[in-house]
């Protein structure tokens, strides 16, 4: 097991979203700062007092995503990450939509972030953001120019995607260790979507030591199932009001899933 993840996570963690409202240089954005800011500080309370372990910050409203975001985008995006960072005690991610990772890293530096989220760090992926490229060989020259404490969690496989030309996943497992992730996420194809359970004990079974964690599809249905074969799970979409994933963080839902998973009455 990767140290530095036990030295951030002492158990498998249950991570949160905190999923920004439409930033400005989007399509969706409203106008407002003081929303957004109001609207993710919310989110992190009822999620810090649900009693999730960890959270990630993303410019979920930002759609449609592009391969990269805007000076307007990374200048508000920072300034939030920084105030919940200030004002939490728990370990806080940052990502960047679509595989930003010169942002990502920026934002780890500034706002002394505890992760990143990378989709793409040794696969080549495309979707309806068009092509991201395998960013390893950039990120860790970005890592060593420019040191922060961020871990990196690599996804393999990211949902909303389609390999640009296959690759074998030992073969993507083993690069994205290689290469220095200090954990490895794993999706279904779509938000919401979970991915197989034979899917995740192969990827667990390729990675030996290092943290495997589920990226999508996590309830309370299923979490404790999950973390019976894995090393923590992200939940967004569950934890909403009426488990959508456009609504705001429910503290009932993230409380229920806490106490699922950690044994207790869910009453």
């Amino acid at each position: 097991m990767s140290n530095r993840f036990r030295n951030v996570f002492a158990n498998d963690p249950l991570i949160g979203m905190v999923h920004l409202l439409p930033l400005p240089g989007s399509p969706g954005y409203g106008g407002s700062i003081k929303e957004i800011l109001h609207a993710a500080f919310d989110d992190m309370q009822a999620l810090v007092e649900g009693g999730v372990d960890a959270f990630i910050v993303e410019n979920f409203g930002d759609v449609p995503y592009s391969g990269s975001i805007s000076r307007e985008t990374f200048a508000a995006m920072t300034s939030v990450c920084a105030l919940l960072k200030k004002e939490c005690h728990i370990p806080l991610g940052v990502n960047v939509q679509f595989s930003d990772v010169d942002c990502e890293w920026a934002l780890a530096l500034a706002t002394d972030a505890d992760f990143i989220r990378v989709e793409t760090l040794v696969e080549n992926r495309i979707g309806i953001h068009g092509i991201s490229y395998a960013c390893a060989p950039h990120l860790m020259r970005l890592k060593a120019n420019y040191p922060a404490k961020a871990m990196i969690f690599a996804d393999i496989n990211v949902k909303h995607t389609f390999p640009l030309v296959a690759q074998p996943i030992d073969f993507s497992v083993h690069e994205a260790i290689e290469t220095g992730a200090d954990a490895l996420i794993v999706t279904g194809l779509l938000t919401g979507q979970n991915p197989t359970m034979d899917d995740v004990k192969n990827i667990k079974k390729l990675a030996r030591n290092t943290p495997v964690i589920i990226g999508s599809g996590i309830t309370s249905d299923n979490a404790v199932d999950y973390l019976d074969v894995s090393d923590g799970v992200i939940v967004g979409s569950s934890l909403k009001f009426n488990g959508n994933v456009n609504n705001r963080v429910d503290r009932k839902r993230v409380r229920a899933l806490v106490d699922r998973i950690r044994g207790k009455d869910l009453e």
